[in-house]
Formats: C-alpha cells, sequence, structure tokens
C-alpha cells in the first residue's frame, strides 16, 4: 500500500490542505525517465513558444491570484499581506526572466568565426522550502524551463499543496508531458531525487544542514550541478546618524516578516552606543505591538510559525540565550497557542559571539542586541558569523555605506532598507554557509544552461597557413 501524509494548516490543524504520497525510489525513477524522454522535444522547442508556455503561466497565476495567496496563508501560516505579495511574484518572475534573464544565455559572437552557444543542462530538480513555497520553487523553474531544461518539483514536506497547485498551473498553461512534474515526500525523496545519475542538476533552497548533506550525497557526480541558497545569520548595523524611526520600522520588518522564517531574516543587530537605548526601546515598542493572529484575517502581521516542531525550536533558543547570558529585554506572550509566538529580543553584554545559540540560524523572530563603538567595529561584528546571505546599513551618510560595500561578506548588502528586501533583476544568494555563488534572481538562466564554444570557417583550405614542418595534404 502506498504510503501517504497529510497537510494541514499550522493555523487550524482541522483545516486539511490534502493528502499526497510519498514518492519512493521506484516514482523517482518513472519520474526522471518521463523528463529525460521529454527533454530533447523540449529543447528543440523554439524560444518563442516556450516563453508562450511560461507567459500563459503568468497569465493564470495573476488570474488566481487570491486564491494562490489564501493557499499559502493556510498552509504554512502566512499572513494575508505576506502570501499575496508572493503570490504576486509569480508573473514578475516570468517576466524578468523573458526580458532579462534570456539575454544573459544569449549566443556570444566574438568575433568571425568565434562565438560561443548556451544550452539547457537537461533534467533539474528542484527542491523547494516551505516559506515561499510557490515564488522560491518559481525562480528556479522559470529560469530552467525557459531555457530547454525538464524539471522534477519536490517541495517541503510542510507545503506539498503549494507545489502541487504550481506544477498544474505549468501544465495548464501548455507544458508538455514530462517537461513539469511533482513528487511529494521528506528527506529521503530529495536524496534519491538529486543523487539521481540522470538528474544533471539540483537547484535548492533550504538551510545549510540539508544543502551540505545534498552536497555530500552527490560527491562521486562532479559533472552535477548544485545552486545552494542556504540560510542566513543576517546583521543590521545601525549607526549613530540613522533616520531612527525608519531604521527602527525596516529593523522590526526585517526580524518579524514572515514570523521570521525568511533566509534574509535579521538575526543580528548592532547599534552604536550612542544610540542604543533609544533605538531598543522603540524597535521593542513595535514589536510588542505586532498584530498576530490568524493568517486568514486582515490586519494580521504575523500567523503561525509553520510547524509546532518550529516553535520548539524558538523556545529551546530562548532559553538557550538566557542560560549563555543574554538578557531578555523583549518576550512577547502571545495569545493563542503554539505554534503561535511572539517577537523577542535578546541583548548581549559583549561582541563576543562564541555561543551556539548566537551562531546558529534560528526560523523565528527572535533577535540579539549588541552595542559597538563605530562602524569598523560593526563591519568586524557582522563578518563573525559562518554565513554570508545579507545585511543593512542605516545611516544618513552615504561614504558610511560604501565603505561597508564589498568589506561586509555577504551576498545582499542594502542601505536605510530591510535584509528581507530584493530585487528579481538582481542576484540573490550568499558567501560561506548562505550559498555556492550560483544565486538566484535574474541571473538563474547562466547556471540553467551549459556553454558550447566554437571556432568555425567558411573559406577554402589555406595551405599557407600549415604550421612549419607539418607537410601538405
Amino acid at each position: 500500500m502506498r504510503e501517504t501524509f497529510e497537510s494541514r494548516s499550522p493555523a487550524d490543524p482541522a483545516d486539511l490542505i490534502g493528502q499526497f504520497d510519498i514518492a519512493d525510489a521506484e516514482d523517482v525513477e518513472r519520474c526522471v525517465a518521463r523528463a529525460r524522454h521529454a527533454f530533447a522535444a523540449w529543447r528543440d522547442t523554439s524560444q518563442e513558444a516556450r516563453a508562450g508556455v511560461l507567459r500563459r503561466f503568468a497569465e493564470l497565476a495573476s488570474g488566481e491570484s487570491e486564491a494562490l495567496a489564501r493557499l499559502v496563508a493556510r498552509e504554512v501560516g502566512k499572513a494575508l499581506w505576506d502570501a499575496r505579495a508572493e503570490a504576486r511574484l509569480l508573473a514578475a518572475k516570468i517576466d524578468v526572466t523573458l526580458e532579462e534573464g534570456l539575454r544573459l544565455v544569449a549566443p556570444i559572437e566574438a568575433g568571425a568565426g568565434v562565438r560561443a552557444t548556451l544550452h539547457p543542462r537537461g533534467v533539474l530538480a528542484v527542491l523547494a522550502p516551505f516559506n515561499f513555497p510557490l515564488h522560491l520553487a518559481n525562480g528556479h523553474i522559470a529560469p530552467a524551463l525557459a531555457t530547454g531544461n525538464c524539471v522534477i518539483l519536490k517541495p517541503s514536506e510542510l507545503a506539498p499543496g503549494c507545489g502541487e497547485r504550481l506544477g498544474a498551473l505549468l501544465r495548464q498553461a501548455g507544458a508538455p508531458d514530462g517537461v513539469i512534474q511533482v513528487v511529494h515526500g521528506g528527506a529521503e525523496t530529495g536524496r534519491q531525487l538529486a543523487a539521481h545519475p540522470d538528474v544533471d542538476a539540483v537547484l535548492f533552497t533550504g538551510s545549510y544542514a540539508v544543502g551540505n548533506a545534498l552536497a555530500r550525497a552527490t560527491l562521486d557526480q562532479p559533472d552535477k550541478l548544485l545552486a545552494l541558497e542556504m540560510g542566513g545569520s543576517n546583521a543590521i548595523l545601525v549607526l549613530d546618524d540613522a533616520a531612527l524611526d525608519a531604521a527602527v520600522a525596516e529593523t522590526a520588518l526585517s526580524i518579524a516578516a514572515t514570523t521570521g522564517q525568511r533566509c534574509t531574516s535579521a538575526r543580528r543587530i548592532f547599534v552604536q552606543r550612542g544610540i542604543e537605548a533609544a533605538f531598543v526601546e522603540k524597535l521593542a515598542g513595535v514589536l510588542r505591538g505586532l498584530a498576530v493572529g490568524n493568517p486568514l484575517d486582515e490586519g494580521v502581521f504575523m500567523g503561525p510559525l509553520v510547524s509546532a516542531r518550529a516553535a520548539e525550536a524558538v523556545d529551546a533558543a530562548r532559553a538557550a540565550a538566557a542560560t549563555a547570558g543574554g538578557e531578555r529585554i523583549l518576550g512577547v506572550e502571545p495569545q493563542l497557542p503554539p505554534p503561535y509566538v511572539g517577537a523577542g529580543l535578546v541583548r548581549w553584554p559583549s561582541l563576543t559571539q562564541d555561543t551556539t545559540v548566537q551562531r546558529e540560524e534560528l526560523f523565528g523572530p527572535e533577535a540579539h542586541v549588541y552595542a559597538i563603538a563605530d562602524l569598523d567595529e560593526g563591519i568586524v561584528a557582522a563578518n563573525d558569523t559562518e554565513y554570508g546571505l545579507a545585511a543593512s546599513i542605516f545611516t544618513r551618510d552615504r561614504s558610511a555605506y560604501e565603505h561597508c560595500v564589498g568589506r561586509i561578506r555577504v551576498g545582499c548588502l542594502n542601505w536605510n532598507r530591510a535584509t528581507v528586501g530584493a530585487s528579481g533583476k538582481l542576484p540573490f544568494g550568499g558567501r560561506g554557509r548562505s550559498g555556492n555563488d550560483r544565486p538566484t534572481g535574474v541571473g538563474a538562466t547562466v547556471y540553467c544552461t551549459v556553454p558550447q564554444a566554437h571556432l568555425e570557417s567558411e573559406a577554402n583550405f589555406d595551405a599557407t597557413a600549415l604550421p612549419p614542418g607539418m607537410p601538405r595534404p
């Protein structure tokens, strides 16, 4: 009998999203074979025709944007304002991919008879996360399909309904049989798919631990591309000349958007001593006043965490911070039971970040506050991490921000903007434990393709060009 699992809303366990089959090794084998069979025809389909499928998908997604947002809100607990923003990104990603991403993989003309062409890799596995179950999956799928690849999507086991709907919309838009498939399951299903010898690339968004496991599972396949977008321990630097209210609002958003479950969520806040007290007081006030409730209710800022296990992890981290010497300055107790959580702040007495709770990524609305003497001390502190995804600098002085550019080791560095903001027209990725230099965003088309170089000649044979010592034919 086939093994199945249920997806239920973290906001209401009685709300059943659906029941899904767990793909076993034979299922994975069949999916890969189907994709491999479909690849040649899809590869040879004109770019215009492939773009037509993606444009129809964008139209369908836009037409049911509200329904998609409500599905996200139900399945992973994301507040409606947040889920609606995610649903709108589906069509936007198609536009960026077709208008700008494909330019990056246009043929390269380097002179007469010297050129390069770029070609699809083949069968790509997309392993998607729960926190942006539509947008981040589509962030890999759109460039993969646009460049002629076939895709097998494994959604997070916490968001299978969103993944299933995404696949259905692409097929409804005209993607041929085998070009886009969806399989469900947990870590073992993902490992089987990633390690399959006929899968040409693994496009992953998730934690460092899982990304590391994928790299190990494919060590004997050096020709297989891994695009790993992983976690973060993201920093905010607030200098004493910052516009205080704007810095507070953007920092609160960085901490608590998506209930702190973004890879770009701010975890470490470094504030210049002259304004630390005022900044922390204002920040605590904003975080304390965040509306926490049912994600389907209008006016709610934060829904629940995605699962009871996630709430337990936040509780454990908060207890560990107290044990390690952190001073709890904010710990909001929500009026609803777990997996609802409130926002929290911990102040540390020094810049020494040497405990596990200070160094590991946490998915939840929790941040640690440190005092810094000046910008250079803040840069050193911000770099004191194994991660390197995002950071933000708050200052009125552009030269102070420019001083950070290239010195703070992150893939995304913002000025007077939240860490959780990103543009689809830019690369998105990190360094260290945050990624392996294959960022998503506009450049995703590049890692979905492989180059082929060409030296060409239409001229007649020129015997005088033969090297010395080589006889004429």
